[in-house]
Parts: C-alpha cells; structure tokens; sequence
C-alpha cells in the first residue's frame, strides 16, 4: 500500500503542482499527447511493416493481411472472365447493301461512259476500265465484252448483278459466312446461279459481286459493352481477410503474391502518407470531439491531470486488447470482432470518472475498430455500441464488487441478443454454426469485460487515488484498520464519529449529494484523536483533565494538531484525498473559542491573535466536507446540552439552526456550492435525526437503604446523570468568557465542544 501511495504522490506531483496547472497551455499539451498517440496507432494499422522484396525473392517471413483489403488482382480476373462469358450482340447493318448496290450501278454506269467513247479503240478503252474497276481476276477479254456487247446484254449484266448482291446480302450474313457466300457465288450453285450465257460477261458479274460481299451483321458495341459492364458488377468482390496469409516463409514469391502485396501497401512506395494522413484527421476528430464533450460535460476533469490521463489509459488498454483479441480472426474468421472487449472502456470510465464521457469514448472506439480491424462491419460497432451502452447503465449503482459480475452477464446478453438479431436481418439460417458460435462469441465477451474490470478497477482506484462507490464500501467497512484502532483507542470519538456519520449521510441524500461519499468521509473526520485520545473530553469518562495544567495555547496546540496528525494517518493509510478533505476542512478555519478567550483573560499582554487558536483550513470546498463541518457541530454541540439536561424538539432545533447560521455567518461555507434552501434542508434533518437519539426517558424513582440513609443510585442509564454535571465536551467556538455559567455556555458552542476538555473546574 506504502508503494502506491508513493506512486500517486510521485503522479500527482507531476502532473498537478506544474505552473502550467490551469493554463490553456496545459490542456492543449494533453490534446496533442492523445491526438500523437492515437494517431501512431492507426497509422500503424494502416501502414504496417513494409518489405524490401520483388519477384522471385525468396519470402523472409510469413506476411499476413494486417487489415481487410480488396483482393484486385483475383476480383479483376474473374470479372475479366464475367466480361468474356458475354456473347457479342450483333444488328444487320443495312448500309452495307446499299452500298454496294450503289457500287455496282456506278461501275456499270462507268462501262457506259466508256462504251459511248467510240474515236477510241476498244484495246485503249478495255484498259481504261480495268484501271476504273480494278477487279484483279477479271481477264481483258471481259472489259473488252462489256464494251463490244449489245445495250441489251449490258442491261441484263447489271440486273443479274443486283439480283446476286440480294440474294447474296439479303439475309443475315456473319464474318464466318463470307467465304460460303464468296464460294456459292464464284461456282454458281443455289442460289447464286446467273443467267448470263456470255461466259466472259458472266465472269465479271461474278467477281464484281464478289468484291462487295461483307458481313451485315455487326457488333453493336454499345449493347455488348453494357452487358459485359454489367456482368463484371454483378462480381462479387474478393478481400483479403485480416491475419489471412498471402505468402509464407521460405516460399518464392510470385507475380500475384508480389500484386497483392502493392495492393495491401506492404511493398513499393504506394501512398503511404495517404494512410497516415487519414489516420491524422480521424485522431483530430475523435480528440476534438472529446475536448468538446468534456468541457460541456465535466468540465472539472480538466483540472486534474491524473483524471484525463486516467480517461486516455482506459481507452487506450481499451483499444490494444481489442486489437490483440482481433488476431484471432484467421482461426475464428470474422466472428472474432465479436470479442472485442469495447464495453470495458464503458464500464471503467463510467465507475472512475462520468458516464457520458464513458459511452463516447467508447463508441468512437467502436467505430474505429470496426473500420480499422474489422473491415467496417457494422455488426461489430453495433455490438460495442450496444455493450457500451448497457455496461454504462449497469454500472450506475455499485453495491460490491459482485455487481461487476451482474453487469458482465447482462453486457453478455445484449451482445448475444444484438448478434442474433443482425443474423436474422440478414436471413442468415439459424441452423447454421457460424451464428451460434458468434452468439456465443458476444455472451464471452460480457463475462470477459467483467473479469478484467475486476481486476483493472483496484489498480486504477490506488494509482490514481480515486473514489468509486466500490472503494468507499470497502472503506466504510468497520474492520478497516484505521477505525479499529479508533474504536479500541478512542472509543468517544468513534461514537461520536457514528452519530456524525448518520447526520451526513441523511442531509446528503436530502439534498442529492453523495450520501456515500458524506458518510464514508465523516467515518474517518476525526481520526487525528488517535495519537492524543485523552486530550479530548469524549475519551476521558470522567477522569483526570490534562488540559488543566496546561496553558492555553498549548492546550489550543494540542487539539487543532489532530488535523495535521489525522491526514497523515489517512496518507499512511492510503486512504483517497476525496476522504482525506474532511480532515481538515471539517473544521475549516474555525477558531478554537474557549481557548482563546482562556488565553485572552489570563494574557498579560494587551492582545491574543486569534491566528493562534484558529484551525489551518481550508474551508469545505465541497457540499460533502460541508455537510460534515455542520453535523459535527450540530451533534457536539446538542449533545453537551443534553448532559445537562433532557432536550425538547424545539430546543435541538434553535440550536441546530443556530450552528449552521454561525457557520454561515463565519464565511466558513463560502467555498462550497450549498444555498440556503439545502441549508434549511440540511438543518430539518439533523433535527429529525438528532431527536431520534437524544429522545426523552422518564426518570426512575430513587431507594434509600434503611441500613445507612444512602441514596441509590439513578437506575436510568446514562441518561440521567445529575444536572450540575458539567459538560464532558470543552468550548471552541465564539461565545462568552469561562465565568459564565456552564449551562449558558454550552448551548453557544459548535463543532469545537468535543476537541477540548476543561472539566467541571473550567465549566464554573
């Protein structure tokens, strides 16, 4: 315990006494500590080691898929065969036809023209239409025909020629049909007979339609194209999944392996400040978020250093164990997202620091899981979404540490619940293994989350001295060492200290402060009075008072040195500073009154500073200490006048009223946030409370014993003592002198009654 108390001394002082405490300076120094390291650590999800390999190196290692990543190279593969499974399609292109019709009426209105050229021999111009047509496999002879025939023959050349080309390209004629048709047509069979007897005539027909016969039928590119982009679409896409392993050790690396490796950015110079320039803006955005929440939120964590770098720890653990957990996924496949222990950011924020910072923090590293471990898969941000949320809420009220085991089961079954759902959204069968086994996966990571709760919550609340529920049930325990030794060593101030701690408890939960905390705190006020237990009325049961062979100030000495001897004993003890506040500032900087106005009277110099007989401080920062400082002076002070004499309702509630108005009065609430409604609140409390204890009794007739004369003593208890009795407890607050009467006297006290004792020879 010693060790972890140096610990948090050593932390504190680090990173709570700097100059810079409450700079802007500060805060934007813990920004960009968060946003750097958040930052490194997605980066490095994004750019994960790269190696100095090519084709045909040996592998130095094996190289899994650091992340989910599109497999291009087999996804372009098979959508190139999708493309290639798509038969053209094809439309007649009437143009084709035409124009060659139109061809063959030119070539025969050429053969006119030339013919109509009679002062030109019919070598010369048999030779100026070859050059014209040019028609390669046509003989001279049949130029020389064309021209030599009759008009007639010349007619019915160009007619059987145009009847050819229709039968020929009338239908639906491919690439492949060409050569049939050009075949049919050059011997003549059906359908392309010609009724042409002139051999030489006929020949030429023949080859000028042969020289325009071309598919029709042509791809319509635009249709094909359509239909192959379609089908390469309808694809589905081919990933590379997380830990999958795309080359192994001691194995050649091929032209594919080497491909995917560019493609995951684990080789070449592929972008890779594109990754951590994404991986920066995504830190900047969850770092401003946060700030902003924060400041709108609980302002207060940015006044304690330990506090935001206890919120930073947790999400980052957080976020490295869900990592760590997520490298199972090569032998669990995608179920192993469903294991990531988001919820536990939830659970330990929500107890140690604020719930709606919690479930943030938390759902940002969802998101970031999902998309930088898991492949975006909505369905594990849903279950860390889902699990952060009920982890938040079952965590609201703590009885023991057992309850984090009642919030991992239910953490567990809103996983489950969540998983199965996400099943059936997608028609999964539930016949199917997989669903199950990720049912299963989400239920294991309830009690997993639970588990490591219980045992990171111990460690956190003793590093950085933090307060939960848990730790102040544990701290109320009477067994505690420290209230042991005041129980057996101080047994008045332990009583003293229950009653306080009733009054507490009972205001706090009135006025919506933490009763917890209110009573805990009160436990542990007076523990100081362990070191000098005789030196305060309460532990003396009508012996001998120290305090009158003492001088005043010594006397004052003595008792406001409980405060200083108190927190020492709780730092030894490692109690938290939350608890160790009400040490001191349960007195504030109240005056020790008796005391001094003792030292004024007996002074033989002109003036006593009251800095001497007054209490170090502070005054209550809190409505917790506050509490506290008015019950203590409440019940000391009602209770010394009960000894006195039985106390009616209203007479314990003038004096209840009165303490809390000097108290007002003094300034000592002036640090804390109570108004005068809580106030009244507050004093009608401690008077239903104070009027349950010191509730009337009747008195008990006394006996005489013939034998002597001697009275009996009163059979009532305690309660009864006689009424001249002085008050056990000394005077400490503002009041009149010490020859005033006793009764007088004492209902003027406060909280200081019990801290001195002058007995009934001071009381007179």
């Amino acid at each position: 315990m010693r060790i972890w108390q140096q610990l948090r001394e050593r932390l504190e002082n680090l990173t709570g006494q700097s100059r810079w405490k409450n700079s802007r300076l500060r805060r934007v120094i813990w920004g960009v500590l968060f946003f750097a390291l958040l930052t490194l650590v997605l980066g490095n999800l994004t750019a994960p080691t790269r190696l100095d390999v090519k084709v045909g190196d040996v592998a130095p290692r094996d190289v899994p898929a650091p992340r989910a990543v599109k497999n291009s190279i087999l996804t372009e593969e098979r959508q190139r065969a999708a493309e290639q499974s798509i038969t053209p399609v094809y439309k007649r292109e009437p143009a084709i036809l035409e124009n060659a019709e139109r061809y063959v009426k030119a070539v025969f209105a050429e053969v006119r023209r030339i013919r109509g050229q009679t002062d030109v021999d019919v070598a010369t111009r048999a030779e100026n239409l070859a050059d014209r047509v040019r028609l390669a496999v046509v003989p001279t002879e049949a130029y020389e025909a064309l021209l030599t025939a009759a008009d007639a023959q010349i007619v019915y050349a160009e007619e059987q020629a145009l009847a050819l080309l229709q039968t020929a390209l009338g239908e639906d004629v491919y690439e492949r049909d060409v050569p049939r048709i050009k075949t049919g047509i050059e011997s003549g069979a059906e359908p392309f007979t010609l009724g042409i007897d002139h051999p030489a005539l006929a020949q030429f027909v023949r080859e000028l339609v042969k020289s325009r016969i071309e598919a029709n039928m042509v791809e319509d590119q635009e249709q094909t194209d359509w239909l192959r982009t379609k089908a390469a679409l309808e694809v589905p896409e081919v990933w590379w999944q997380p830990g999958q392993l795309i080359i192994e050790k001691g194995k050649t690396i091929t032209e594919d392996q080497y491909a995917a490796l560019v493609d995951l950015g684990l080789v070449g110079q592929k972008a890779t400040y594109q990754g951590w320039a994404g991986a920066a803006l995504i830190s900047l955005v969850v770092v401003v978020v946060m700030a902003i929440s924060i400041v709108r939120w609980r302002p207060e964590l940015l006044e304690r250093d330990s506090k935001l770098l206890l919120l930073g720890l947790i999400g980052f653990i957080t976020l490295f164990l869900s990592l760590a957990l997520n490298l199972f996924s090569s032998q669990l496949g995608e179920g192993a997202s469903y294991l990531m222990p988001v919820a536990l950011n939830a659970v330990l924020a929500a107890i140690l620091l604020d719930s709606r910072v919690a479930l943030l923090q938390s759902v940002m590293i969802a998101v970031l899981l999902g998309v930088f471990a898991s492949s975006a898969q909505v369905g594990s941000v849903a279950v860390g979404v889902v699990g952060s949320a009920v982890g938040v809420y079952t965590v609201a009220r703590l009885d023991s540490r057992n309850d984090l085991y009642r919030s991992g089961l239910m953490l567990g079954i809103a996983n489950a619940v969540t998983i199965l759902a996400l099943n059936l959204l997608e028609a999964a069968s539930l016949l199917e293994w997989q669903v199950w086994r990720d049912v299963a996966l989400g239920a294991v990571n309830g009690l997993l989350v639970a588990i490591l709760a219980t045992g990171a919550l111990p460690l956190f609340e003793t590093i950085f001295g933090i307060v939960t529920p848990l730790k102040l049930l544990e701290l109320s325990n009477p067994n505690h060492p420290l209230l042991k030794r005041l129980m057996v060593e101080a047994p008045g101030s332990y009583h003293h200290t229950i009653l306080v701690a009733n009054l507490c408890e009972a205001a706090a939960e009135a006025i919506g402060a933490d009763p917890v905390l209110a009573r805990v705190g009160a436990y542990y006020h007076d523990i100081g009075k362990i070191k000098r237990p005789a030196f305060f009325v309460e532990n003396q049961f009508g012996g001998e008072n120290p305090h009158d062979k003492l001088p005043p100030s010594l006397s004052a000495m003595i008792i406001t040195s409980h405060v200083k001897e108190g927190m020492e004993l709780a730092r030894e003890a490692g109690l938290p500073q939350e608890i160790v506040d009400f040490i001191p500032e349960h007195h504030g900087t109240t005056l020790v009154s008796y005391f001094y106005y003792m030292a004024s009277q007996n002074s033989q110099s002109e003036y006593v500073l009251e800095e001497d007989f007054r209490y170090e401080g502070p005054k209550p920062r809190r409505r917790e200490t506050a509490i506290c400082m008015l019950a203590d002076g409440c019940e000391a002070s009602v209770r010394a006048m009960r000894q006195k004499s039985h106390l009616s309702h209203d007479q314990i509630e003038q004096q209840v009223r009165k303490i809390i108005k000097d108290r007002l009065e003094q300034g000592q609430l002036d640090n804390c946030d109570l108004t005068l409604k809580e106030l009244d609140t507050i004093a009608r409390v401690f008077v239903k409370v104070l009027s349950g204890v010191h509730h009337a009794r009747i008195d008990y007739p006394t006996q005489q014993k013939p034998a002597n004369g001697e009275q009996a003593q009163d059979k009532a208890g305690p309660d009864s003592a006689a009424p001249d009795a002085a008050a056990p407890d000394a005077p400490g607050q503002e009041g009149p002198g010490p020859a005033e009467p006793a009764q007088d006297r004492s209902e003027q006290q406060g909280a200081e009654q019990e801290e001195a004792s002058p007995g009934p020879d001071r009381a007179e």
